[in-house]
């Protein structure tokens, strides 16, 4: 699991609702949540912002979502 996909979890946000909030399209975010592509550097702000965590925490310096371990 990626820590944005945990994220938006945690706070009850659906990909939709997600994309929505910074108008991109929600396979977008599915794609960069499961790890199959990188992020484009504006999108990592905006989803830092979202969030309210710094950016290099939710992506590593290519672009590509942190994976995180957790336990349910």
């Amino acid at each position: 699991m990626t820590l944005l996909e945990y994220l938006r979890k945690e706070m009850g946000m659906s990909q939709v609702q997600l994309s929505k909030k910074i108008s991109v399209n929600p396979t977008a975010i599915t794609q960069i949540e499961r790890g199959n592509r990188k992020s484009w550097p504006k999108l990592r702000k905006q989803l830092s912002q979202v969030f309210g965590v710094d950016e290099n925490l939710l992506f590593d310096s290519d672009g590509w979502p942190r994976k995180i371990n957790v336990d349910f």
